[in-house]
C-alpha cells in the first residue's frame, strides 16, 4: 500500500512597510525612505486529513522577541521545515502572495530554496471555473455558505508592529480562522477543477485522483482519438475522472 500524499493548507500574516514620506497620495516612495520592511508576524497550517491547526508566531521565541520584536527568523525557520515536508501546498492567492513572501524572508535569513512542491491556489481555482462577483476568500466563504473570516480591525497590524503581545495573539487567532475557511472553500471548489496532484500515484488501486476516495462508480465509456477511456464519478467529492482502457479491457492510471 502506497503512502498518502501530504497536502498542506497554509496561510501567513505579514506586517506593513514602515516609511517616511512627504506626500500621501499619488506618489512613488523611494526605497531610501523605508524605515522598516515588512516581516511575517505568524503562520498557520493544517495537514489535510488531520484535525489540528498549527501555528508559529514572533512570540514563540521570546529571547529573540525581547531583543527585536520585528525579527521573524524563528517563524521562517519553523515554516520552512513544515513546507519542505509537503507534497502539495494549498493557499488562497498563494502563488502571488504567500509563497513569494515566504521566499523573500527565507532568502533574507539565509535558507536554501525549498524543494519543488505542487502549489494549489484557491484564488486561481475560483477564477478558472467560475465567475464569482468577488474572489476574496471572505466573500467566497460567504457565497458558498461555509463561513467567514475572523473579524478584526486594521489597527491590529499597527499594534503588532509596536510589539503588542496581546495584538499578536489576536493575529494568530485571525490566522487560524483563515485556515478553517480556506479548507472549507478548497473542499467546495476542488471537485470542479482539474487536479494538480493525482492521488492514484499514491494508491495501489483505482481511486479518485482528486480526493483519494475509493468509492467510485462507472459513468460511461468514451472513445477518443488516442483510445477508449472509462469515465467515473467519485461518490465522495463528486469529481468526474477518466482512466484509459487498454486492449485487455483493463484500466490504466486515472486522471
Amino acid at each position: 500500500m502506497k503512502s498518502k500524499p501530504k497536502i498542506l493548507l497554509w496561510d501567513i500574516e505579514t506586517s506593513l512597510n514602515e516609511v517616511r514620506t512627504f506626500d500621501l497620495w499619488n506618489t512613488n516612495i523611494p526605497h531610501i525612505r523605508m524605515q522598516t520592511p515588512w516581516i511575517i508576524f505568524c503562520a498557520a497550517w493544517k495537514w489535510v486529513g488531520q484535525k489540528t491547526i498549527h501555528t508559529v508566531s514572533l512570540l514563540d521565541d521570546m529571547t529573540r522577541f525581547s531583543m527585536n520584536h520585528m525579527d521573524d527568523g524563528h517563524v521562517v525557520e519553523v515554516l520552512y521545515g513544515v513546507l519542505a515536508e509537503a507534497d502539495a501546498i494549498v493557499a488562497h492567492n498563494g502563488d502571488k502572495f504567500d509563497i513569494k513572501k515566504f521566499n523573500t524572508r527565507a532568502i533574507k535569513h539565509g535558507f536554501d530554496p525549498l524543494p519543488n512542491i505542487v502549489q494549489i491556489d484557491t484564488l486561481k481555482m475560483a477564477k478558472q471555473k467560475f465567475s464569482f462577483p468577488y474572489n476574496r476568500l471572505d466573500y467566497l466563504g460567504e457565497f458558498l455558505g461555509v463561513g467567514r473570516k475572523v473579524h478584526t480591525e486594521p489597527e491590529l497590524w499597527d499594534r503588532c508592529m509596536d510589539g503588542d503581545q496581546k495584538a499578536l495573539k489576536a493575529m494568530v487567532k485571525y490566522n487560524k480562522g483563515d485556515i478553517t475557511l480556506l479548507e472549507a472553500v478548497y473542499d467546495k471548489l476542488s471537485p470542479w477543477v482539474p487536479t494538480k496532484l493525482n492521488m492514484n500515484h499514491f494508491s495501489e488501486g483505482l481511486v479518485c485522483p482528486k480526493c483519494g476516495g475509493d468509492h467510485v462508480t462507472r459513468h460511461k465509456r468514451r472513445l477518443t482519438r488516442v483510445g477508449a477511456m472509462i469515465q467515473f464519478q467519485c461518490q465522495g467529492c463528486g469529481h468526474y475522472f477518466s482512466a484509459p482502457e487498454n486492449k485487455k479491457g483493463e484500466l490504466g492510471l486515472a486522471r
